[in-house]
């Protein structure tokens, strides 16, 4: 297919602002085996922040969509869900969450740099670093943390935001030779899109997870630990609502203090210490009626909690396990299993294979090579449990 190149400039950033550009563009880059994908937002400035800029590198070309310039480039979610074209990231946790929470789209067919440094066994996991090593390319993060939302751009500004995608696609070919080398391409595939895959998950289970692993440790009575729930979901939506960090509203430690004490008055919430510092943007008779309601509430036992002393366990010998084997393959602990891989086999506990299978914590490859490992520490784990509660 003929390439439509004379409205574009090669090897420099051409910034998209309009619906006749972004077509001139999608003609590209729909046709590409590999786009290199970068965002700039403005969560520094702005709760729970917008996407600003969308930089997309393809081979000899580089564009920076402005998606606050307001034109519809909606067919960019389907390039992402094309599972015959590779989208490569560096450090892709935080632009996959931001792409599902404004637009609702998935990306599959993921590569990501900082992933396969880890796999690797490099500690220097930032993008200069890698480029530098890889490459032999030094980048300037100079303007990373730059209000992107502010209009206009400077020329500087844009010309660092093109360079984030810019290098990523021989960045990622030098480190998939790298992967293939060492045999550890397939891993690295099952890492990558396990992960994107991760990331999309049912919202409000996105929300619980945060949750548990922010408080699980706080040893509140169950009815206090459902009141810190509805407590925190509460500051979310309001954070949200008025663009503003919800711990800047309300502190966790806070949080925590109401949840214990239940208070049922004005001024026995005052009286709690740290109240005083609650944002007049929060409506106090609005966190007593939450808390009238939690308290009365006939919601079921939390079963997540890792307090349980099966699940503690099983946490504390995977966790154990998980840094013994990342010493010995010399990579990061979260490269061998991610925390809430552990949190979730801690919870089910599976006895065999076809269970730990049948739950697909744990793809193809990873229960392969882990598997037999896994199930045989929780036997471990369980049996240790039942002896100390007989």
């Amino acid at each position: 297919m003929r390439r439509h190149t004379s409205d574009f400039i090669i090897n420099d950033y051409n910034l998209i602002q309009t619906k006749k550009d972004w077509e001139k563009t999608l003609k590209l880059i729909s046709i590409e085996p590999k786009i290199a994908i970068d965002l700039e937002a403005n969560s520094l400035y702005e709760y729970p922040g917008e996407i600003c800029l969308i930089q997309l590198s393809i081979r000899g070309y580089d564009f920076v969509l402005d998606p606050l310039a307001k034109f519809s480039f909606s067919e960019l979610g389907e390039i992402l869900a094309n599972d015959k074209i590779i989208k490569i990231f560096h450090a892709s946790e935080y632009d996959l969450r931001m792409l599902w929470n404004q637009y609702k789209w998935r990306v599959v067919n993921l590569f990501d740099t900082m992933w396969a440094g880890k796999l690797l066994g490099f500690k220097q996991l930032g993008l200069v670093s890698l480029l530098k090593t890889f490459l032999n390319v030094q980048h300037d993060k100079k303007y990373q943390k730059s209000n992107w939302k502010k209009r206009p751009l400077s020329q500087q500004q844009l010309s660092y935001a093109y360079r984030d995608s810019h290098y990523l696609i021989p960045l990622s070919e030098v480190m998939q030779r790298e992967l293939e080398n060492k045999g550890l391409w397939e891993e690295a595939q099952e890492i990558f899109n396990d992960f994107a895959n991760d990331i999309i998950t049912e919202e409000t289970e996105q929300k619980l997870f945060h949750f548990f692993t922010t408080f699980k440790s706080k040893n509140l009575p169950e009815k206090n630990f459902i009141i810190l729930k509805e407590l925190y979901f509460y500051r979310e939506e309001l954070g949200k609502t008025l663009h503003i960090q919800p711990n800047k509203l309300i502190s966790n430690k806070t949080l925590v203090k109401i949840a214990r004490q239940v208070p049922e008055t004005i001024e026995e919430l005052n009286q709690i210490i740290g109240t005083n510092s609650i944002s007049n943007m929060v409506n106090k008779q609005e966190l007593l009626k939450i808390i009238s309601l939690s308290k009365d509430s006939n919601e079921p036992t939390l079963t997540y909690s890792e307090n349980h002393p099966y699940i503690k366990n099983r946490s504390l010998v995977l966790m154990h396990w998980r840094r013994e084997k990342s010493i010995e393959r010399n990579i990061e602990s979260d490269a061998i299993l991610p925390k809430n891989k552990i949190s979730l086999l801690s919870l089910h506990g599976p006895k065999t294979i076809a269970e730990l299978e049948k739950l697909k914590i744990l793809g193809p490859v990873r229960l392969k090579m882990y598997g037999e490992e896994i199930i045989d520490l929780i036997e471990k784990a369980d049996d240790f449990s039942e002896r100390n509660t007989q």
